[in-house]
């Protein structure tokens, strides 16, 4: 069985950052070369040029790579990118030799670990990314992808974790609600277990919230299946979508 339990509480776009820059991976062969954020940006714009890369000088001063992992057969290095703006960012495929293979526009990527291996897609990568960020909450969402025709292929995505923003939430809150997942693969590759925590989280009197949960109840265990004709993870069956960041509100409070 290839597993990955990652039970991960939402942080702020700052501490996400703080993580990456402390936390990089690189796993790559010795001559792989990993071009630099700035190649990887000119080359996006210019293969997009209706839809460039969320970004500008202005608003997105620090970036860096978060993570750089590497597949095998063929080698491809997969560059996850983080700007200060928590839904700004990107995923890029590149070969050894630095050269940008495909990409994808996404938030901010804070992790990239090895997904399934497929029939006629191969080696396939899951990763991480803020998909919305508010006052009170961060939302991550999960993604596999692989690179197909020149193209980066969506194959799953699905919300990973949900949690406190700490210390920039406005509300007047009693309690607040995350739901966080964890991801198995089966032997073959081509069957997705989820499994995932519904926990709530009591705010003090002083305003700050309790790092220990009042409540944990587990959530609706959910399966996928590969479909070669769609090239896409298919649902066993409906399964309704946590709702992100529910946050209880004290009576009176608006």
């Amino acid at each position: 069985m290839i597993t990955h339990k990652a039970w991960i509480f939402g942080i702020s776009l700052v501490a996400l950052l703080g993580f990456g820059c402390s936390s990089v991976r690189i796993q790559a062969a010795e001559n792989c070369h990993t071009p630099r954020p700035q190649t990887l940006i000119k080359w996006y714009n210019a293969a997009h040029p209706g839809k460039p890369l969320r970004y500008s000088t202005q608003d997105s001063l620090i970036y860096h790579p978060i993570e750089v992992f590497q597949t095998g057969q063929p080698r491809i290095n997969w560059i996850g990118l983080a700007w200060l703006y928590p839904e700004w960012g990107a995923l890029f495929a590149a070969d050894c030799e630095g050269r940008p293979l495909a990409a994808v526009s996404v938030g901010a990527v804070g992790k990239i670990m090895a997904g399934p291996v497929l029939p006629v897609l191969g080696q396939t990568v899951m990763f991480i990314y803020v998909d919305k960020e508010t006052s009170d909450c961060v939302h991550d969402s999960a993604d596999i992808v692989a690179v197909n025709d020149g193209k980066l292929l969506s194959l799953w995505s699905h919300a990973y974790k949900q949690g406190m923003n700490v210390g920039k939430s406005k509300v007047s809150a009693r309690a607040f609600i995350t739901h966080n997942y964890a991801v198995t693969f089966s032997e073959d590759g081509q069957t997705i277990r989820l499994s995932g925590l519904l926990q709530e989280y009591a705010y003090r009197k002083d305003g700050s919230q309790s790092p220990i949960p009042n409540t944990t109840t587990p959530l609706t265990a959910e399966t996928y299946h590969w479909d070669a004709n769609t090239l896409r993870f298919i649902p066993e069956r409906h399964y309704p979508q946590a709702v992100a960041c529910i946050i209880t509100v004290k009576s009176g409070s608006k």
